[in-house]
């Protein structure tokens, strides 16, 4: 398709994808900051509107008929759980007794999570008990994970074109690419920039995204000069959206539900979003493309964790470990997506589930990794979403990459 803007359809009102990713959400806030804790009563903070809440809701009759706990839930907007958290913390008062907690909040709130001694892990999603592991301590059950697939139009593409690797994928976007119709999409913009840059950094054979194993910072090193050329010679083609730095999972999405891409890189719980809107004869999905090193992803984890200053830590635990026992119940909810290897597999029998196949191979890859477990990761990401920006806008890539290096070097872990 030639290069040009389609801005009445990214003009759509943006719907929220955080607690699937990398972005931002929002949402009402339930405030329940004056609930008592205490023998009969837990307080537990979920992201309004997210399937934390939804579920936390759905259960909270059936936990207190079984155990005569009453479960206040507090539904707040993604930007604010943070500081929510923060604040109480540092209070030394425990307003709530669980946390839903974004993995990459982990690290900086680590000293006030009670540690899980006795979780058993073997059912949990590959990568997710190394995610959730700080210093040796676990400190979550985790509630769903998310990682981009491929979602492409299979009404247009036949099965044994489908791209496995960047060559075959720059080749099949071209190949499909019409008047009418981009062949892909590139996130430009915002946190799944950052993402994406990763992805493609994991399948360029990147040990350990940003720092590598020793510590030190990784990213100019050859398979983040090879991620970000990649992205930028896709950003550059005539196949993609001429505004890769406007788009995102969001736009991406509104292109393939609205016919004008044949495939895209795109969280996983997109895929049964495209599957509705469009139809399952006309949408498939794969699992991530591979680059030299095969196939990698980054990750997007979120873990429910005890408060270490809970005044009801025993029933907390109780409660974590009664959400974890009902994670197959998250499929039921709109994204679709959860946590344990079991429910995937089960899942993935079911038409309409395909994605939960493919996010299994995806993270079973051995260049399937999360983000860094580092408190300072809201500022690196930052130096990171310009990293991508300068880039796809004409920046040496080289000279970007090592600039960004110093400064993440002087921003430390």
């Amino acid at each position: 398709m030639k290069k040009r803007l389609i801005s009445i359809l990214l003009a759509a009102t943006m719907v929220a994808t955080t607690a699937a990713g990398c972005g931002s959400g929002g949402g009402s806030s339930d405030s329940a900051d004056s609930a008592e804790g205490g023998e009969n009563s837990i307080t537990v903070l979920v992201e309004s509107g997210s399937p934390a809440e939804a579920l936390a809701n759905e259960t909270a009759a059936d936990f207190e008929a079984e155990t005569g706990c009453k479960v206040v839930v507090d539904a707040v907007a993604y930007a604010g759980m943070y500081d929510k958290l923060s604040t109480e913390i540092k209070s030394g008062e425990a307003a709530h007794d669980v946390a839903c907690m974004d993995f990459v909040w982990l690290a900086a709130f680590a000293d006030a999570i009670e540690p899980l001694t006795d979780a058993d892990t073997s059912d949990f999603l590959p990568t997710l008990e190394e995610s959730g592991t700080i210093d040796g301590n676990l400190l979550g059950y985790p509630m769903w994970t998310n990682c981009k697939i491929l979602i492409y139009r299979k009404d247009i593409i036949p099965e044994d074109k489908v791209p496995t690797t960047w060559e075959e994928y720059k080749a099949v976007a071209e190949e499909y690419a019409t008047d009418d119709m981009y062949g892909s999409t590139v996130f430009g913009s915002g946190s799944d920039a950052v993402c994406s840059y990763l992805d493609f950094a994991c399948q360029a054979g990147a040990e350990g995204l940003v720092f590598d194993a020793d510590g030190n910072v990784n990213v100019t090193s050859q398979p983040y000069v090879d991620a970000m050329n990649f992205m930028v010679e896709m950003a550059d083609a005539d196949y993609t959206p001429s505004d890769a730095l406007a788009t995102a999972a969001t736009e991406s999405q509104e292109l393939f539900t609205n016919g004008k891409t044949a495939m895209q890189l795109n969280w996983s719980h997109q895929y049964p979003a495209a599957v509705e809107a469009l139809g399952a004869d006309k949408v498939g999905c794969a699992p991530m493309i591979a680059g030299s090193a095969g196939i990698g992803a980054t990750t997007g984890p979120w873990y429910q964790c005890v408060m270490k200053n809970s005044a009801n830590k025993d029933m907390a635990l109780q409660y974590v470990e009664y959400m974890y026992d009902h994670n197959a119940d998250y499929m039921d909810l709109t994204l679709k997506i959860a946590g344990r290897t079991s429910v995937y597999e089960e899942a993935g029998q079911e038409s309409g589930n395909e994605h939960t196949t493919a996010v299994l191979e995806t993270l079973e890859a051995a260049q399937a990794q999360p983000r860094p477990m580092v408190t300072t990761w809201a500022q690196i990401e930052e130096t990171l979403i310009g990293v991508v920006e300068s880039c796809l806008g004409g920046a040496d890539v080289n000279e970007t990459l090592e600039a960004a290096q110093a400064e993440i070097e002087a921003i430390g872990k």
